[in-house]
This record gives C-alpha cells, structure tokens and sequence, in this order.
C-alpha cells in the first residue's frame, strides 16, 4: 500500500470511528456530540473522495512523519475505543 492509500484510508476510519463513537451520546441531544458527529461526516466524505480518486487529491508520496503519525493515529484511537478508554 502507498502512502497516500494508506495516510487517506486511516483519516476514513477515523472519522468513521469518531462518528460510532459518538453515537449513543447523539440519541441523548448532545450538542458536542453533533458537532464531533458533523465533523467526522465531513473526515469521511473528504477521505472516501481522496480514496475514490486519489489523482485529485493530495496525500503523503513518501513514508515520512506524516502517512505514519496518521496510520498509527487510527490504530491508536481504534485500540482505544476497544478497550472504552476514549
């Protein structure tokens, strides 16, 4: 996988995971929620286009501090809302 795939594809499940993991908090009418909720939506459709058509979309070329403090930011949050720490 190349940078730029894999820098984009961990801004998707962030902001996958961020949307999940305020959703209980959503149905209670929480106005922080919706916004964490607003934005993630919006870290969703900006990353799903990048992946989709990845020519129009700017992203890492190279493996540099970047693509990897992304990947490892997504693995870290993933890990996180495993084990209810988030």
């Amino acid at each position: 996988m190349n940078p730029r795939t894999a820098f984009w594809a961990a801004l998707l499940a962030y902001g996958i995971l961020s949307v999940v993991s305020v959703a209980d908090s959503i149905r209670s009418g929480g106005p922080g929620a919706i916004g964490v909720a607003v934005g993630g939506v919006l870290v969703v459709a900006s990353a799903g286009y990048a992946l989709r058509r990845p020519e129009r979309a700017a992203g890492p070329e190279e493996w540099n501090l970047v693509a990897i403090a992304a990947v490892a930011g997504a693995v870290v949050y993933a890990l996180g809302l495993l084990v209810g720490a988030a």
